[in-house]
């Protein structure tokens, strides 16, 4: 056949023109029928276009067919011999938003003799759109002049409609991905390079996506801290198949959030490790709620001190740890039903407060400071010895005489107080409370009548 085509323009004058060749087109169809009739194209041939649902073309500089064979009529609703008689033209089936495109190619290959590869719709005879994509071939002359365009037409509708399902995919799970608040990702194994991240680690880390993907090429710069704590927990990646812990990161602002990260090995279809897939939670607000809910299961609310809770505690890990010279004073605060009864709770609180303050003034040296009842309070000495712990209770006594002197208070603060030393690991803290307890309470009735005297002249 292409014997036969070379045959066929042989006798076309060199610098013939368009408008020439279009007013030839007749008799030159009527050749060409001729050739095609004597190339014999075997059945098998044609039904292979066909089940491919391909058109094979030739046709003049003004698209007028010269042959084709194919799924014509399947794809344009047209009988190849509809375009021959010029009944319908390629242009007439073309979309009217894709014609000028098409066009604007067609004109480029006809100036350029460059193959042309254009994708287009067209509105069938049902009203049907197909996506074409036609792969024009310019065919010249021994004088480099277009003769006539040949190609391919392949009817590509089910992979349009399957691009436009797959970008409707995307843009569904990117619409989803936005509205996650959760960070997710995925990283090569070997390397840790980014592969993939979700437009929360914007809001989640403080840094543009770019950024993030420049910094995972960089060595990881910015993200250091989750990048070594994955380097850090990489042997229980490889024991577990996944891993999970929590770590503090420095967001851009200023603020130290924290994130909680979940990781797994991510397989491809012949079971090797393709990928290490994770997400990134924003746990800030959870570590906050539960370092306050912390505090305030180990603090007392009024005064800041420690509570009765921690301070059992710390006792019952002194008697774990069998240690020795530790110290304990005990404090009860005197008057506080007769402040409270004269003056309201109000003021008992206040009173409290001055308490704590003064305590807190004179130990400074990490003691644990308690509240441990309503006027009893706590002081836990480690490494003390017993010199030391009289000091410390004569320096307290001496604060107390101080605070009162300086009248910055409104009311009068006494305070009856016991100490003893666990000198041994084998006594017990609770004897050790006992003991400092009992002290305590020995030195109440003498502070009880000071303090009546004081009432009475304070008119109480």
């Amino acid at each position: 056949m292409v014997k036969d085509m070379e045959y066929l323009f042989d006798d076309i004058p060199p610098k013939h023109s368009m408008e020439s060749l279009y007013k030839e087109n007749i008799s030159l169809r009527e050749r060409l029928a001729t050739i095609a009739s004597r190339s014999k194209i075997p059945h098998f041939l044609k039904d292979y276009f066909k089940s491919l649902n391909i058109i094979f073309f030739s046709t003049d500089l003004d698209l007028q067919p010269h042959h084709a064979i194919g799924e014509i009529q399947a794809i344009t609703g047209y009988k190849l011999q509809d375009f021959i008689d010029g009944m319908i033209r390629i242009e007439h089936l073309i979309h009217p938003e894709d014609l000028q495109a098409f066009m604007e190619s067609y004109q480029y290959m006809l100036d350029t003799h460059k193959t042309q590869n254009i994708e287009f719709r067209i509105i069938s005879t049902q009203g049907l759109i197909r996506w074409l994509n036609v792969i024009a071939v310019p065919i010249t002359n021994e004088s480099e002049q277009i003769v006539s365009v040949e190609g391919l037409v392949i009817d590509i509708t089910s992979r349009k409609k399957n691009e436009a399902a797959l970008i409707g995919r995307e843009a569904h799970l990117d619409s989803i991905l936005r509205s996650v608040q959760d960070v997710i990702w995925s990283i090569t194994p070997d390397t840790f390079e980014l592969i993939y991240i979700s437009p929360a680690a914007k809001s989640v880390y403080g840094y543009p996506l770019e950024q993030i993907y420049a910094d995972s090429i960089n060595g990881f710069k910015l993200m250091n801290t989750p990048h070594q704590m994955m380097l850090d927990n990489f042997s229980t990646l490889l024991d577990q198949g996944s891993i999970e812990f929590e770590y503090p990161f420095l967001h851009p602002s200023g603020e130290k959030i924290w994130i909680s990260r979940k990781a797994h090995f991510a397989h491809d279809g012949q079971g090797y490790v393709a990928r290490i897939d994770g997400t990134d939670t924003d746990i800030t607000r959870r570590r906050q709620a539960e370092d306050t809910l912390r505090y305030i299961s180990m603090h007392d609310y009024l005064t800041g001190l420690y509570n009765r809770f921690y301070f059992e505690k710390e006792m019952f890990a002194i008697d774990d740890a069998v240690l020795d010279s530790v110290g304990l004073i005990v404090c009860d605060v005197d008057g506080l039903k007769t402040i409270n009864d004269n003056f309201g709770h109000t003021a008992g609180d206040q009173l409290l407060k001055q308490c704590a303050s003064v305590l807190i003034c004179c130990f400074t040296h990490n003691e644990i400071i308690s509240r441990i009842g309503g006027d009893e309070f706590t002081i836990l000495i480690r490494g003390c010895s017993a010199g030391r712990l009289e000091k410390l209770v004569r320096n307290l006594r001496i604060t107390i005489f101080k605070q009162n002197q300086s009248q910055s208070s409104e009311y009068p603060l006494s305070i009856s107080i016991g100490h003893a030393l666990k000198s041994s690991p084998e006594i017990k803290m609770s004897d050790v409370f006992r003991h400092a307890d009992n002290m305590m309470y020995a030195e109440k009735p003498n502070n009880r009548q000071r303090l009546k005297k004081l009432y009475r002249t304070l008119k109480l």
